[in-house]
């Protein structure tokens, strides 16, 4: 089996998280995404972000919230962190990367495989359900994803250098009450993991055991990525709005 190898960072924080939405709509083959953004925090597609992360530190500190299409929690993105995204078409039902249609199996996987890879580096790594990676009880990386007629997206951070701090300070939902139908973030300790992002690349496409050629975005991904910025990804309404109001497609 081949599959694709993507190291695309773009421009921005809307594009990058608009490229995974785009990717996965255009998915054809199996792919693997290792990229970095810029200093932002990525909500889940039902949060409320008023309630996820300190709007007016990030409005004052010129930080931009972004909603993505997958669920999940807020999450922090930007300097000492690496972002990763597993692509698995339908049909794609043997191996170590396949499609699944439950989100817990989903996430299992996902983290067998980062374990897997990550192990040279070190070794107490452990799986925390639902959704994370842990180092002695802190947090490395977050997970989040989307199961779909065409296939699955499981992503997540992994902090390797970044601020500790600053990740808490933007990830720490606030206390305010709002109705069980938004997702609320789980705030938990988090640590650095140290590897390389060279390293993980190269220790991941090991893990997945089978022949992945590394490529740019094709032409319809990267101009369905600029029309998902222009139509949803750039606006406020999409990214600060009410998740159960939203008609962007």
């Amino acid at each position: 089996m081949k599959g694709r190898l993507l190291l695309a960072t773009l421009n921005d924080p809307y594009s990058n998280v608009a490229a995974e939405e785009a990717i996965f709509d255009c998915m054809d083959a199996p792919a693997v995404r290792v990229w970095e953004n810029q200093l932002s925090v990525v909500i889940g597609r039902a949060q409320l972000a008023s309630a996820e992360t300190d709007m007016g530190y990030c409005r004052q500190n010129l930080i931009p919230v972004v909603r993505r299409f997958t669920a999940g929690g807020a999450v922090y993105n930007g300097p000492g962190n690496l972002n990763w995204s597993l692509f698995v078409p339908r049909g794609l039902e043997a191996g170590r990367l396949r499609y699944v249609r439950e989100p817990a199996a989903m996430f299992e996987q996902a983290a067998a495989l980062l374990i897997e890879a990550l192990s040279e580096y070190e070794e107490r790594l452990e799986f925390r359900r639902p959704n994370r990676i842990a180092l002695r009880g802190k947090k490395v990386s977050g997970m989040a994803g989307y199961i779909g007629q065409n296939g699955l997206l499981c992503h997540g951070t992994l902090l390797c250098g970044a601020d500790l701090d600053l990740v808490q300070r933007l990830t720490r939902p606030s206390g305010k009450e709002v109705p069980r139908r938004y997702p609320r973030s789980a705030f938990s300790p988090v640590a650095n993991l140290g590897v390389k992002r060279d390293e993980f690349v190269e220790a991941l496409v090991c893990a997945l055991h089978f022949e992945v050629v590394e490529e740019g975005m094709s032409e319809e991904e990267a101009s369905l990525t600029e029309s998902l910025v222009l139509r949803k990804y750039s606006r406020d309404g999409w990214n600060l709005g009410d998740p159960f109001s939203l008609d962007y497609g």
